[in-house]
């Protein structure tokens, strides 16, 4: 049976669109549909045939919680479909590692799900959106991406979604994933693979959203030095169902933040602000009912949690998913 990819657009810059060609950082974006940006991209048509979903058209910056649950949903429903062997997802930069670490937790399947976007508009000079494009397919026809879990695919290097993360402002070499290095790299069409991800993913996951209509409410609260008392008043105050800190260094926590956020009725969780490294526990954490995010970012422990939130409230389970996930 000849498989199709399945394509799908959410907006984000690589469907954006400036006032000239100079403009990089001006532009607005979410402006072109799917077809078009295909349109612009030559090459693409010995790795076809296509389906096409434009399931949104906005700057990532603006996605929810709504919004990943129901792509991810559209996601699973396309990877159960014979036909289809492999998904690519257009997606705006700025929140696109959390989209994919949402993906690879709650989307079963082997099938390769390659997410991609670019650092300048269409049109732009040197716009790398068709080249990512294009890579992001390539990827999701090898036949080694089978079973890698979600991947994030641009300026020629694949990222797991667990571990990459976007380093610069405006670079096109934005991705990358500081703590393992990149799995592998797109050259003369074929990806390359030198490592995969250890932790659960994707088929291996427990995590189901198919009859979620919401998820928990997690918040995330920064640490920075000289910080006062209202802030994390105010957070504890709101009685979220989860708590992410995010702490300085090796994910310490000042001690007045400490004494607020302590031993709370929701599980709270604490990770470092650092973007690269291991937060390791430590006796404080038990004497203050803390849990530990080794290896993620705050941004990615708030997904993991709140997903966790929905099998168990246990807190030596919860701490289990943040080893194994």
């Amino acid at each position: 049976m000849e498989t199709k990819i399945a394509l799908i657009g959410t907006g984000g810059t690589i469907a954006g669109q400036g006032a000239s060609d100079t403009d990089l950082t001006g532009y607005t974006a979410g402006v072109l549909g799917l077809n078009e940006i295909l349109d612009s991209v030559p090459g693409t048509e010995p790795y076809g045939p296509y389906t096409y979903t434009q399931f949104s058209n906005i700057e990532s910056s603006d996605i929810t919680v709504q919004h990943w649950l129901d792509l991810a949903k559209l996601v699973q429903k396309l990877v159960d479909q014979e036909d289809i062997g492999g998904v690519v997802i257009t997606h705006g930069t700025d929140s696109m590692e959390e989209t994919a670490y949402f993906l690879n937790l709650t989307v079963h399947t082997d099938k390769p799900i390659v997410i991609t976007g670019s650092m300048r508009p269409a049109g732009a000079i040197s716009a790398d959106g068709p080249i990512n494009l294009l890579q992001a397919i390539q990827v999701a026809r090898t036949p080694e991406s089978v079973g890698k879990g979600v991947l994030v695919v641009l300026n020629g290097y694949i990222d797991g979604a667990r571990d990459v993360s976007k380093r610069n402002t405006t670079n096109v070499a934005t991705f990358d994933s500081p703590l393992v290095g990149h799995l592998g790299i797109v050259q003369d069409g074929v990806a390359h693979y030198y490592k995969a991800s250890t932790r659960r993913h994707t088929k291996e996951s427990v995590f189901d959203v198919h009859d979620l209509k919401e998820l928990p409410r997690v918040v995330i609260l920064t640490c920075y030095g000289g910080m006062d008392d209202m802030v994390p008043m105010s957070v504890v105050a709101t009685n979220p169902d989860g708590l992410i800190l995010t702490g300085l260094g090796h994910g310490t926590i000042p001690q007045n933040v400490r004494q607020i956020t302590q031993n709370t009725a929701f599980p709270t969780v604490r990770a470092s602000r650092t973007g690269s490294g291991m937060v390791s526990a430590v006796p404080q954490d038990a004497l203050a009912g803390y849990l530990v995010s080794d290896t993620l970012s705050p941004q990615k422990a708030r997904i993991l949690l709140m997903l966790g939130l929905t099998k168990t409230k246990n807190l030596k389970k919860l701490q289990q998913f943040f080893y194994e996930y």
